[in-house]
């Protein structure tokens, strides 16, 4: 019996380590935003020169793509985001993140909706939003997430 539970807490670390190692690592096809064509519209709001980009998603999302790679991301998070976040994260230093913000970063009211299909850059960074409402936004260094209402995968 020891031997087996053993095994079993040798197979058990062993999946959630590969669980972790699989979450780093971008899904099939963050690279498809990358063949959408970029938006036109209102996206910089502000006085020039305004360098950071904010947009809604259809289903009414709002993100931002800050300059050189960032900061980059979403004032909401899915329903697999752990308890207590708000806000989905990234820069080009390292992988993206949920986490909590007491204000909004990325909503400007005034701002055009990215529609489906398409995408916009700044500097390095882009977002595109997916046929399926998935919002997938990607750094330098690889980094990147993509988000739903219901999911996320974070790299």
């Amino acid at each position: 019996m020891i031997r087996r539970g053993a095994a079993m807490t040798g197979i058990l670390a062993l999946v959630l380590t590969a669980a972790a190692v699989a979450r780093a690592e971008p899904p099939p096809g963050p690279d498809a935003i990358d063949d959408y064509p970029v938006a036109e519209g209102f996206f910089r709001p502000g006085p020039p020169p305004n360098y950071h980009v904010f947009f809604r998603t259809p289903d009414g999302l709002f993100c931002g793509i800050g300059p050189n790679g960032g900061p980059i991301g979403c004032d909401g998070v899915p329903l697999d985001a752990p308890s207590g976040t708000n806000q989905t994260f990234l820069t080009s230093g390292g992988p993206a993140e949920y986490r909590y913000s007491p204000t909004p970063s990325f909503t400007r009211e005034d701002v055009d909706v990215l529609p489906a299909g398409h995408r916009l850059e700044n500097w390095g960074a882009s977002c595109g939003v997916g046929h399926q409402g998935t919002v997938t936004c990607k750094t330098y260094g690889g980094h990147g997430f993509t988000i739903s209402s219901v999911y996320g995968v974070l790299w």
